[in-house]
């Protein structure tokens, strides 16, 4: 039995739960299973060449939709062991309310770089946050791969969401688990790249929204079980580090909102009478283009302005 005072308290306090492994293990790791069978990761995923990805590829709609080329629609997996389960309907309800929408869910992968090409690593080296799917054939780009992601925010459009991860595989400290920053969506929206420094502190970070304020956040590294199952604020720093094992980490990601009848009860929409920052922050160029990210020009290829998350790791 959930506790919902206790998440409500902990939620507000770290913008993150960890529900722990709720879902059925065996499950978790079937689907696992046919997911790499029908979406193998590998070498040959990629293009040959750095020449023939600027041929045939693009650096714009190469992720996974809402429904639109995304496996999880492609492939017809079931989840309802997941999304009719009794334990994750209650978790997410806990945190947004009955009556919730699922915004988005999609497959991500955490590709250890022995998977990828040498021409790959050479362009995304110092690159803050390597999505590699401009760099996949475009029929593979219906689940999301990663390299590392540095600390970013989620909910960069001002929509109203929280992130819950469903992890299918077991992570340890070798298999990229995910990295919060506890407590960081109270700066609201800031670009990224983020101004955060690393505390003398093992395991905590200053962050700074650029206006005289600074937090000191704790990290919190995410291990678990297949079938762990938590979530986080859409506006709280999160990442990735490099996979040091030999396979691809595996996960789900489900975008989740209240309704809109619902959203002023649930525990999500406490957090915002605690943010002291914008919901939505964009910066407006010459040409009236706006902007969240700044490692990114304007036909959207990713420029290198380094990475914070790997500097413990070097």
């Amino acid at each position: 039995m959930l506790n919902k005072k206790n998440i409500k308290k902990k939620y507000i306090l770290d913008g993150f739960y960890n529900f722990g492994k709720i879902l059925d293990e065996k499950k978790c790791l079937e689907l696992k299973k046919y997911i790499n069978k029908h979406r193998p990761c590998n070498k040959k995923i990629f293009y040959k060449s750095e020449n023939e990805f600027k041929k045939k590829g693009r650096f714009t709609n190469y992720s996974p939709g809402e429904k639109e080329h995304n496996a999880i629609y492609n492939l017809n997996l079931n989840l309802e062991f997941i999304e009719n389960s009794t334990k994750f309907k209650n978790a997410v309800q806990s945190i947004v309310g009955k009556d919730y929408i699922i915004k988005k869910k999609s497959i991500i992968r955490s590709v250890p770089k022995i998977m990828h090409p040498n021409w790959v690593l050479n362009i995304t080296k110092d690159v803050g946050r390597p999505n590699v799917n401009p760099y996949v054939r475009e029929k593979y780009q219906d689940v999301q791969y990663f390299q590392n992601v540095d600390y970013h925010q989620d909910m960069t459009r001002g929509q109203k969401f929280v992130t819950f991860y469903v992890y299918l595989d077991e992570v340890s400290n070798k298999d990229s688990p995910l990295k919060i920053l506890k407590g960081s969506y109270r700066f609201g929206a800031t670009h990224y790249p983020h101004y955060i420094r690393p505390a003398i502190e093992k395991n905590h970070w200053y962050y700074s929204n650029l206006k005289g304020d600074h937090l000191k956040c704790e990290e919190e590294s995410i291990y678990g079980k297949s079938g762990q199952v938590f979530c986080f604020h859409g506006l709280n720093l999160h990442g990735t580090g490099l996979n040091k094992n030999k396979s691809p980490r595996i996960s789900l990601r489900y975008l989740i909102k209240s309704n809109k009848n619902n959203f002023s009860k649930s525990c999500h929409a406490t957090t915002y009478k605690f943010i002291n920052g914008k919901i939505v922050e964009n910066i407006k160029l010459k040409n009236k283009i706006y902007l969240q990210r700044l490692d990114r020009d304007i036909k959207g290829k990713f420029l290198k302005t380094g990475t914070s998350i790997l500097y413990n790791e070097n």
